[in-house]
């Protein structure tokens, strides 16, 4: 899984650049620095990026830590409590073309390393990931918002007098750079989403197997060092999948939302070219914005349920039968 993540974000470096241009330069074409709504949605926002990123960061390197040095600190628990001398423990278990006990220290060191890569890898995918996701919201927020500002009073009364073209004309605008920005936005959840469809697919046809199985395990075994290792992977498995799938169902709601707001906005008045914009806008906001597994599944909370349940199902029936 990191090998993917990590490859799909090299291959896709260029598109990952241009999003990053884009939410530091372009993204200020459409906001306003007079409106209190704009300048709301965006602290909002940032608070929110800032806090997830923050907490991915500082999480990740207890994570390592603790990861890292819990095999030793167990195999010197066994070693000096219960008096067990020949119990080797790393933090995977790798296979080698030599002695690993002989090579012990070496081993360590180099397995310890390769956990940080990996879990870094994984923080720091997932906190691009979630950054972009947080602000293809944030722009669909503040081009809903750019739509109630188009509806105030004075712009339907001047749009109601048919003698005032510049009004006409300045709701057009505003309009097609509304839905300009919205098709941006769409290609690029586009993207996103092909991006990460590949491991979407991986977790959601394996994730149910191997929650189920490190969840059993963890619960079969004797030995302490291997329940809690088992019981973490399950946990990991967990969050993974549930990042994955919130991170859609967040998208698909903002998506949603702003075609709740076209619905609601006051077009009666508009002139006739307003009116073909409007519904060209609706149309095309009839599909909101998901992530999937490769268009195989649909990444959301109702998926989550789905894997939850039926890894609680296999769970249930090996406990049946190991029984």
């Amino acid at each position: 899984m990191a090998v993917i993540k990590y490859t799909k974000l090299h291959t896709y470096r260029e598109a990952y650049h241009k999003l990053y241009h884009h939410f530091r330069y372009d993204i200020w074409d459409i906001v306003s620095s007079n409106s209190p709504s704009h300048q709301k949605i965006i602290k909002r926002y940032k608070w929110i990026t800032k806090s997830i990123n923050r907490f991915l960061f500082y999480y990740s390197i207890p994570l390592i830590v603790f990861v890292d040095s819990f095999p030793y600190l167990v195999m010197i628990y066994e070693n000096k409590f219960n008096y067990v001398t020949d119990q080797y423990l790393y933090p995977f278990d790798g296979w080698y073309p030599f002695d690993r006990v002989k090579w012990y220290a070496a081993v360590y060191v180099w397995e310890s390393c390769m956990t940080a890569i990996v879990v870094f890898v994984y923080v720091f995918s997932n906190m691009i990931h979630t950054s972009y996701i947080a602000f293809i919201c944030m722009e669909l927020r503040i081009l809903g918002s750019c739509l109630d500002e188009i509806r105030n009073p004075e712009d339907v009364i001047g749009v109601i007098g048919r003698t005032k073209k510049d009004v006409h004309n300045t709701v057009i605008r505003k309009l097609k750079v509304i839905i300009s920005k919205h098709e941006y936005l769409a290609k690029t959840a586009a993207k996103l989403n092909l991006v990460l469809g590949d491991a979407m697919l991986l977790n959601y046809s394996l994730g149910s197997i191997f929650i189920c199985l490190t969840a059993f395990t963890s619960t079969m075994v004797d030995n302490l060092y291997k329940s809690l290792r088992y019981f973490f992977m399950c946990v990991s498995l967990l969050v993974e999948i549930f990042n994955q799938c919130v991170i859609g169902q967040i998208l698909s709601d903002h998506s949603v939302g702003l075609s709740d707001t076209i619905y609601s906005w006051d077009w009666t008045s508009a002139s006739p070219e307003a009116k073909k914009i409007i519904l060209l806008f609706i149309m095309r906001t009839q599909k909101p914005f998901k992530l999937t597994g490769n268009g195989y599944i649909i990444m959301n909370m109702d998926t989550f349920s789905r894997i939850m349940s039926s890894s609680y199902q296999f769970f249930n029936l090996l406990r049946t039968i190991y029984r």
